[in-house]
């Protein structure tokens, strides 16, 4: 059923007040039943202005809600987007440290590497300075230090025989018979 509008309403009264107080209270029962339809429908309207106003302040209070909810986890994002821009510059700068590491490692270590056979290779070197240094300073005995250059220089040595096989016995070189005559 279609409400009736307030100027139909209205328009219907005034044709009943002006055809005059008639017998016909069919007339007059249609009229209130008319009037109680749109006192009704005033009253539903009312009522549906009223939801509809409720309505929107509850949309309005949730944007509002969500708008701040919005901002405060683009906040978020944001701060977590710093975070990982200072881990990854962190990253950046241990991988770099580690690159750095890479390329001198193996330079330090050949360093170290020859500097060590260096080292191996003058040991021997040393020993016999400190050994012909130290027979120069007790001079007392010129021909024992010829024996011993003789040794160490021939390649028959006592040295060089030791490692291979030790012999029953050696001949003496002239200048051992000539120091011990």
């Amino acid at each position: 059923m279609r409400p009736i509008e307030p100027k139909k309403t209205m328009l219907l009264a005034a044709i009943v007040v002006l055809t005059g107080c008639s017998q016909d209270e069919r007339l007059v029962r249609l009229a209130h039943e008319a009037a109680d339809r749109q006192a009704a429908q005033n009253q539903q309207m009312a009522e549906n202005t009223r939801q509809v106003a409720a309505a929107a302040r509850a949309v309005a209070a949730a944007d509002a809600q969500a708008r701040k909810d919005f901002a405060a986890m683009q906040r978020d994002v944001q701060t977590q987007q710093a975070e990982v821009g200072r881990q990854r510059d962190q990253l950046e700068s241990e991988r770099r440290e580690a690159a750095r590491h890479r390329q001198w490692d193996p330079v330090i270590a050949a360093a170290i590497t020859d500097i060590g056979l260096v080292l191996a290779c003058l040991l021997p070197l040393v020993l016999c300075w400190y050994l012909l240094r130290s027979l120069h300073r007790d001079n007392n005995d010129p021909v024992l230090t010829e024996i011993l250059i003789e040794e160490i220089a021939s390649d028959s040595s006592i040295w060089i025989a030791s490692s291979r096989r030790m012999p029953a016995r050696r001949p003496r070189s002239k200048l051992a018979r000539r120091a011990t005559s």
